[in-house]
């Protein structure tokens, strides 16, 4: 990322951050206080106001941590971390209560040492489930699978496809949205590539590697 491009988004996230925080306390301020009234319908608008104020923060949080990356303004904090252990964690995070039943995870039982930066793998494993979760509009449920090979460890998220034999090999940009966008930045940052398939099995299958520890 050119240097001015990043000043001019590094300047551009700062000023939206200020009115988004307001939004955010305020809306907490209106939630308590209808929640003491037993307001139920205002309370749950005012809870929605907070969700997505927090979404959106956390949005510029990563739009942000994006650029300084792009801009070399920092690096991935590299270790060894196993993955087998590292997963579990992730999704405990990542993936709601409600959804839980919808993510399959497929990870052999044995120690799985990658190298990779924990946070920012969390990210993208998580930015990759809620675009596969978006996908599933049957709720049938999405994969996680984990391969291990001699010198990497292949991981993917695989999501049903749609059932219409026009549909185009890969969902569009629209579909897969800035969730996916800043996963592949991210798995680039790692030195990899992060795939989109149509597969015969009528799923849609996205793989990235990391190297083994």
């Amino acid at each position: 990322m050119d240097p001015a491009d990043f000043q001019l988004l590094h300047l551009a996230l700062h000023e939206m951050r200020t009115p988004l925080t307001s939004v955010q306390l305020n809306a907490q301020l209106i939630e308590r206080s209808v929640a003491r009234l037993g307001l139920e319908n205002e309370g749950r608008l005012a809870e929605n106001i907070v969700s997505a104020a927090r979404k959106l923060d956390e949005l510029t949080q990563e739009l942000a941590d994006m650029a300084r990356l792009c801009s070399g303004k920092t690096t991935l904090d590299l270790r060894v971390h196993d993955l087998a252990r590292l997963l579990p964690e992730i999704l405990s995070r990542q993936v709601r209560t409600s959804d839980n039943h919808r993510v399959r995870t497929m990870v052999p039982d044995r120690p799985l040492p990658v190298t990779a930066d924990a946070r920012r793998l969390e990210r993208i494993v998580g930015n990759l489930i809620r675009v596969g979760l978006r996908l599933d509009v049957l709720g049938t449920g999405i994969d996680l699978r984990v391969n291990a090979g001699e010198a990497e460890v292949e991981i993917s998220v695989a999501a049903p496809a749609s059932t219409s034999d026009t549909a185009p090999v890969v969902p569009s940009g629209d579909e897969l949205g800035l969730g996916f966008l800043l996963a592949r930045i991210l798995v680039e940052c790692h030195g990899g590539k992060l795939e989109v398939q149509r597969e015969p099995a009528r799923e849609v299958v996205f793989r990235f590697s990391l190297p083994r520890g």
